[in-house]
């Protein structure tokens, strides 16, 4: 039900996007040439801002797409970036504030209200007759899954280790701890030289290997931040590995063609910007049991190299919304199959951008697919960082933020502040800064390769010219 009330409101976006229906709205721009939603702020005396400052050209050398390919559509307008909003947050540095969200849950019994989606009630609480219980602050929202069902995931007990050789940070170190549950725990060190685990002990010896050299050190429940010293450290290359994973069923349709234009625009931005470093990017999009095609995937080609640029750019830009038919889709799967791809065994930076509006199935089967996806992530050094769209729930940022802090990436989510797309969850973060999402993304990609991360810049104070 849920999910076709997304579908619906997709169609009334659809029908509003034509050009009829540009011709006479205030919010689209009539004579630029594109058309979008969002109010006056996104121009100015008929002047296509956002995208003004070239940033949705293509790089040097490459040629624009052919008119044989499937995007854009004749009758399809055809966006700027820099239109959709989002906030980042990083789970790692703000550690206490996240524990909070376990802390037992402090409910209010209201009345129930039965025009509520599906979803909706599944993820506010407990139903009780003709009653309901909602958490009454953001804090404990976790709370529930913590005491039932943590899909294999506990973050109480985080280590921090930080390896280093005098003052310089090692970089791509691989960390182990192996515990006395027989279990073992895996991470890579950032380009900071830290990295994080999250051993489900309170004391433990690691493992710290880099090239030929192997460094041993252990934490205590008092002591849970180390520092190795460890010389001659393999050093790290110049090159990014960079997975987009898309989930294009049909409840993405309000968002999907914007979001091509901004992982284009961020793609093309990132090679303009680091002519010193080698780019690999992958594409990988999913859909879920029972559609036609359930995985489209785009093995990773050096986009430093203008040809492969402009076949990559193709395979983004025709994609379209179709499919689904419930709520759950196949995320488990698709973040496993792209983590168990061909990610090299080069000392690079590694980065998923995984984009989505739903959650995995929950049975057994999934959970376990999802943590595993999660866990070997955090082995290989992939940054999860990912992206919630419109119709994401709490089920969708519960897993998310694990994803991200798990791996040492960002938990993104997109905003209502642009007006694009139907209502976007939100999930309550104290000082969120709201900045374009192409800009967001940039900035993470910049931080992750070397190791300083620029200050977010609201969206509503970036010079629209550039």
């Amino acid at each position: 039900m849920a999910k076709f009330f997304r579908r619906f409101l997709a169609l009334i976006v659809s029908i509003a996007a034509c050009p009829a229906f540009v011709a006479c709205t205030n919010g689209y721009v009539k004579d630029g040439g594109f058309g979008y939603v969002g109010g006056p702020e996104y121009h100015a005396a008929d002047k296509i801002v956002g995208g003004g400052d070239g940033r949705t050209g293509l790089a040097e050398g490459v040629e624009p797409i052919d008119e044989g390919t499937e995007a854009p559509k004749d009758n399809e307008p055809v966006r700027p970036a820099g239109l959709i909003t989002a906030s980042a947050w990083n789970d790692n540095i703000y550690y206490e504030y996240f524990l909070k969200l376990f802390d037992e849950a402090v409910y209010e019994e209201i009345e129930a209200d039965d025009s509520s989606s599906d979803v909706q009630n599944s993820e506010s609480g407990e139903k009780t007759g003709e009653t309901e219980k909602r958490l009454i602050t953001p804090e404990g929202r976790f709370y529930h899954f913590y005491d039932h069902d943590r899909w294999g995931f506990d973050t109480a007990n985080r280590v921090t280790v930080k390896v280093t050789d005098g003052e310089t940070p090692v970089i791509g170190a691989k960390i182990k701890y192996y515990g006395k549950d027989q279990r073992e725990f895996y991470s890579v060190t950032d380009a900071r030289g830290v990295a994080y685990l999250f051993p489900e002990t309170e004391d433990g010896a690691i493992t710290v290997t880099s090239g030929v050299n192997v460094a041993t050190s252990s934490f205590t429940a008092e002591n849970r931040e180390i520092t190795v010293d460890m010389s001659a450290g393999a050093q790290k290359e110049a090159l990014i590995k960079l997975m987009f994973v898309v989930d294009v069923t049909g409840s993405m349709g309000d968002e999907l063609s914007y979001l091509t234009n901004e992982l284009a625009d961020v793609i093309n931005r990132v090679v303009k910007d680091n002519a010193n470093v080698k780019i690999d990017l992958a594409f990988l999009f999913y859909r879920d049991d029972g559609d036609r095609e359930k995985f489209a995937y785009y093995d990773f080609m050096r986009v430093t190299e203008s040809q492969n640029l402009n076949v990559q750019l193709k395979n983004l830009a025709k994609q379209r919304a179709d499919g689904g038919g419930d709520y759950p889709e196949a995320l488990d799967e698709a973040l496993e199959m792209a983590v168990e791809k061909n990610w090299g065994e080069e000392n690079s930076t590694k980065i998923i951008f995984n984009i989505y509006d739903a959650p995995p199935h929950e049975k057994d089967s999934n959970k376990a697919c999802y943590e595993r996806a999660v866990r070997r992530a955090a082995e290989k050094g992939i940054r999860i960082n990912p992206v919630l769209c419109s119709g994401a729930g709490l089920l969708c940022e519960y897993l998310a933020r694990h994803a991200a802090i798990y791996t040492g990436g960002h938990f993104v989510y997109v905003t209502d502040d642009s007006g694009i797309g139907n209502s976007h969850y939100d999930p309550d973060i104290p000082n969120a800064v709201v900045e374009r999402l192409n800009d967001l993304m940039v900035r993470l990609i910049d931080g992750y390769y070397t190791g300083e991360f620029a200050s977010p810049v609201s969206w509503k104070d970036v010079d629209q010219n550039g």
